[in-house]
């Protein structure tokens, strides 16, 4: 299973510049970057999914 904590703080720590901090959702939790070209990365890792147990809704849909 993957470790985005880790992964952000390592990722973090040889300069990558996320977008956002590691977001628990439920059934996951994200954090966005930007590659050197530019690209969006989504780096994630599922924790309650794998348990039957769906994300929240995003911010502002409820």
């Amino acid at each position: 299973m993957a470790d985005i904590e880790r992964c952000y703080r390592e990722w973090s720590a040889k300069g990558a510049e996320f977008l956002t901090p590691p977001i628990d959702r439920k059934a996951e939790i994200r954090c966005y970057l930007r590659d050197p070209d530019g690209y969006l990365i989504e780096v994630g890792q599922a924790t309650g999914l794998l348990e039957g147990i769906l994300a929240d809704p995003p911010a502002g849909r409820g």
